[in-house]
């Protein structure tokens, strides 16, 4: 068999699955084929700097994508359009979403759904039917204090089985409340005394959207997840023991050496001075003093901390909620400073 004469510029057919040759550039001759590395047989440093720069601000997008997306998709639409045109059981889907659109809002809600679907069908009930009615977002907030004392009520006892972990939780709780309080009010004897002396001053500190809504939902999710942890967990030793008589004497003469708490002792014992005890105890910042407390409680001993919140919670669920939630929040019955403004835990007052 013979071969013909290829034409010029034919190669061998096997040849054209090869790569074409480096074009080597020169002053005269600019290089029109592939890229050239700069140190064959490893990676180039510039490319590798390129892919890191790459894979940075990839993961970076990645990470504030979600925040981006809820800053321009989160809209508060008023609450006559969320459910304008809708019947009830369409309304509570709505509101799900919406009732309370914010993050703090979105969190409490989503918790409650995910471990307790009964109460937070029942919720959004209570929820529909104000907002069916004319209800804006405040007034939805009194029907989550309503729902609030109606839900913690049964459940103390399944978050007294959660144990040092729900016993650190509910002082984190009480260092929010103190923290609020110093922020919207102050902590001293006369700016509270001021606080309270305007009714409006609490309503308008409890609206939606305010500070106070905001520590008020993140507490709330709290309490749903410590009793969502304590609901299948086993009942812990509610006996005070001799290490807990130590660790709580250590604690207590610890507490008495803050300058805040010394201050109130010395108010107390002036004698008949009492224009200088009163001024003394105007000066006293209570919530200097309450860190102090939470300070020396949290580094009790872990099984002290158990045996103290799982005894605390104990048949404290077996009473009216109603009742509960009145004695807990300080509120006799009559409206009045001593009310639990409407959506903050029950029992959190600050």
């Amino acid at each position: 068999m013979s071969f013909g004469k290829r034409n010029a510029g034919v190669g061998h057919p096997a040849r054209n699955l090869l790569p074409p040759a480096l074009v080597e550039e020169t002053a005269d001759k600019p290089a029109m084929g592939p890229m050239k590395v700069s140190n064959p047989g490893s990676i180039d440093k510039s490319f590798i700097a390129l892919a890191a720069g790459v894979v940075i601000v990839s993961a970076g997008a990645a990470f504030a994508a979600p925040a981006v997306l809820d800053m321009f998709s989160t809209q508060v639409r008023p609450l006559e359009a969320v459910v304008a045109g809708l019947d009830r059981t369409h309304a509570k889907a709505a509101l799900a979403r919406e009732a309370f659109p914010d993050g703090e809002g979105r969190a409490f809600m989503t918790s409650l759904h995910v471990n307790f679907p009964a109460d937070h069908d029942h919720l959004l009930n209570l929820l529909a039917d104000e907002a069916m009615t004319g209800g804006d977002r405040d007034d939805l907030l009194k029907k989550v204090g309503k729902w609030s004392a109606e839900f913690v009520m049964p459940n103390l006892a399944a978050i007294g089985r959660t144990g040092a972990d729900g016993f650190d939780e509910a002082l984190n709780i009480t260092t929010g409340a103190l923290t609020l309080l110093e922020h919207t009010a102050g902590c001293t004897a006369d700016k509270l005394e001021k606080l309270v002396s305007d009714p409006t001053n609490l309503a308008n500190g409890w609206s939606y959207g305010s500070e106070a809504y905001k520590f008020s939902m993140q507490s709330s999710t709290m309490l749903v997840n410590l009793a969502a942890k304590g609901r299948n967990a086993p009942q812990l030793p509610t006996d005070f023991r001799r290490e807990d008589e130590e660790a709580l004497m250590t604690a207590f003469f610890g507490m008495m050496m803050d300058p805040q708490v010394m201050a109130l002792i010395q108010a107390s014992s002036s004698g008949g001075n009492l224009a200088g005890s009163e001024e003394a105890l105007k000066q006293i910042d209570i919530c200097e003093m309450g860190r102090s407390v939470i300070y020396k409680l949290k580094r009790l001993p872990q099984g002290t901390k158990e045996r103290i919140f799982s005894a605390s919670t104990q048949g404290l669920d077996k009473l009216p909620a109603d009742l509960m939630g009145q004695m807990m929040s300080g509120n006799t019955g009559m409206a009045g400073p001593g009310a639990a403004p409407a959506g903050f835990p029950v029992g959190m007052m600050p």
